[in-house]
């Protein structure tokens, strides 16, 4: 695939992955016109994937927030999408972003993996890539949400070897991560 040229895209965070499973997959900063991919991929998770991405039950992904994912400035929030060659169109698989709130001066961190690309090293490759663009961009420290029940996101955490703190909050881990 191209490098993709566009004001302001930062085309030094495209890469290449193989994964577990010999595939290969070309990681890219998030498009404003991959709104329709993020759809797709959404429309595509389980509910289980889905509630363990959003922490609530989704049945459709609004408007307002597909813009939010997609319309970035690429610094203090930031998102790399895995994508796959289709028949017809391009598949966008896995999102692995970062979003500074100024409001509560939290940066959150998010990774998502289409159900059937999961448990082939994809997520942790995300998450390890994300968290590099934040550092990057000077940022080192990240707060988010996690279902309890998401061990297999502690046990990446663990493998990473961030300093990662739990605290149970309403139902949900606040995972603060230090990198």
């Amino acid at each position: 695939m191209p490098t993709i040229l566009d004001q302001g895209y930062p085309a030094r965070y495209e890469s290449r992955l193989t994964l577990r499973n010999g595939k290969k997959v070309f990681v890219r900063p998030i498009l404003e016109s991959d709104g329709h991919l993020l759809l797709d991929l959404f429309n595509d998770m389980s509910p289980q994937s889905i509630f363990q991405r959003f922490l609530r039950r989704l049945g459709a992904l609004p408007e307002d927030m597909i813009h939010r994912f997609t319309h970035i400035n690429y610094d203090t929030e930031f998102a790399l999408v895995a994508v796959i060659k289709g028949q017809v169109k391009d598949a966008i698989i896995a999102v692995g972003r970062y979003a500074y709130d100024q409001d509560d001066d939290i940066t959150d961190l998010a990774v998502a993996v289409h159900d059937d690309w999961q448990r082939l090293g994809l997520g942790k490759s995300l998450l390890v890539k994300i968290v590099a663009v934040a550092k990057d961009h000077g940022i080192f420290r990240f707060q988010s949400m996690m279902d309890l029940e998401n061990d297999i996101m502690q046990r990446i955490l663990s493998e990473l070897g961030y300093d990662v703190k739990y605290s149970s909050r309403s139902g949900f881990f606040q995972v603060d991560i230090f990198v």
